[in-house]
């Protein structure tokens, strides 16, 4: 037999055998305008959980690793006052650089933990990894990865494989593309739809759950970087996807097939159980943003939404609902990497942000005519997830000489009560400052800049 037709027949197994359950996953595209509603349950409600990343290790323009920011039992402790900070609001944690060198690094392998990263007392990282995701749960939050389908870099264990099988992305001329250069490191990009048709991206995944099968306890994987059009390409115009325009110059594939792929990979990891949640929503690298079948995305922008225009955006669009596409309130990433041993600033966000946007998004019906009133006095709100608990602070960007001497109304369901406990929000848990007085349903409160409060029934 002919080579050519050797590697069609291989192609061909492949394929075959790359089904899930015996049944081909489509690459349809999912007409969520239909129901409003995702195409299969979502694993978690996004809208009531707010999502945020820990940045444990960076590598360095030679691979090797350059900075080790937090460790796997440092990992745990943020956790743990993150859990304090936010009051036990349901979260989930995505970890960047958990991998071989850290973040970036050596993709598009998965196949190694950063042994710097491990505690003392465990044989491996992987073991200290498997323990933070267990020891992580008792914190109200749920650790996943942070992984990338898109990018490679030639001293990966997988670069000889994926080249071999033109799974990177070539010229015409069947030389591999450069892609950007990401701290010192040329990267390359693959093609989703080669490396599916292959089985290899099958395999890559399947092979992370059998390593970390925790991971589908956890129910969530975040794609960082989950692009459709590669940022650098040899056609110096933009593409889009409704242009057809090749991906695989060598190969001919079009940025139609990757998109179509992406919604298999996308649905695939939905069958092994975890939804799959991106780093963009929409713009010229990425047209179509998979309503329906991705819930959340980092930097999520409702306004390149209003203006982008999308594949198969409805011409009388007005906004999404939050159970079906959402970004995150709160992402706590920058300020974690700045300073880790101190996270009282992120006390502010949460009130700000992550209180009143829980509220927002909260389907149960709300007390009528209770305000929670963010603005020029401040904050003052229930936090939903817990019983007989308002939280409060001065407004953002508060001058020190702000002071609001205020008559707050708590709820009505607290019902009579004749006092309430004030507490001050701390990473170290809430520290009690006062028992205050309650009249008419109303507490008078002092708000200044820095305090972030708690109020107790």
């Amino acid at each position: 037999m002919a080579k050519g037709s050797w590697l069609l027949l291989a192609v061909f197994i492949v394929t075959a055998i790359s089904s899930c359950g015996g049944q081909e996953v489509s690459g349809g595209y999912y007409d969520w305008e239909r129901t409003m509603t995702p195409e299969r349950p979502w694993m978690h409600d996004y809208s009531q959980t707010l999502v945020m990343k820990l940045h444990l290790c960076d590598r360095d323009a030679e691979g090797k690793v350059a900075k080790v920011s937090l460790t796997f039992s440092d990992a745990l402790d943020v956790i743990r006052r993150l859990d304090n900070i936010t009051l036990g609001i349901p979260k989930i944690v995505y970890l960047t650089g958990w991998q071989f060198n850290g973040h970036d690094s050596k993709y598009p392998a998965w196949s190694e933990v950063n042994e710097q990263l491990k505690r003392p007392q465990d044989e491996n990282a992987l073991q200290s990894l498997r323990w933070l995701m267990v020891e992580a749960r008792q914190y109200h939050t749920i650790v996943s990865l942070h992984i990338n389908m898109i990018d490679a870099y030639k001293d990966s264990p997988l670069w000889a494989t994926y080249e071999r099988n033109n799974i990177v992305l070539k010229d015409a001329n069947g030389e591999p593309i450069e892609g950007e250069k990401f701290d010192g490191m040329q990267s390359y990009q693959i093609s989703y739809a080669q490396e599916w048709r292959s089985g290899f991206a099958q395999k890559r995944i399947d092979e992370l759950l059998e390593m970390l099968p925790e991971l589908k306890e956890a129910g969530t994987i975040h794609i960082d970087a989950f692009h459709s059009v590669q940022p650098v390409r040899p056609a110096l115009q933009p593409a889009r996807a409704d242009d057809d325009q090749l991906s695989s110059l060598f190969l001919g594939l079009t940025i139609q097939n990757e998109i179509e792929t992406q919604r298999k990979i996308i649905r695939y990891w939905r069958t092994k159980g975890l939804d799959v949640t991106t780093e963009y929503g929409v713009g010229a690298l990425k047209p179509d943003p998979f309503i329906g079948l991705v819930p959340m995305v980092w930097w999520y922008n409702t306004d390149e939404f209003e203006t982008f225009d999308w594949l198969h955006k409805p011409s009388d669009y007005v906004g999404l609902p939050p159970r079906l596409y959402i970004g995150t309130p709160m992402h706590a990433e920058d300020e974690i990497m700045h300073d880790p041993k101190n996270l009282e600033a992120l006390t502010q966000q949460f009130c700000d942000k992550v209180v009143p946007w829980y509220y927002v998004n909260n389907p149960d019906r709300k007390e009528a005519g209770f305000l929670w009133t963010p603005g020029a006095y401040g904050v003052f709100a229930p936090a939903l997830w817990l019983q007989g608990t308002v939280v409060a602070c001065a407004p953002e960007g508060a001058g020190a000489n702000f002071q609001s001497d205020r008559y707050w109304r708590l709820p009505l369901s607290w019902g009579q009560i004749s006092t309430v406990k004030l507490m001050r929000i701390s990473q170290e848990g809430l520290v009690q400052e006062a028992v205050l007085p309650v009249e008419s349903h109303t507490v008078k409160l002092t708000l200044k800049p820095g305090a972030v409060y708690a109020i107790k029934k």
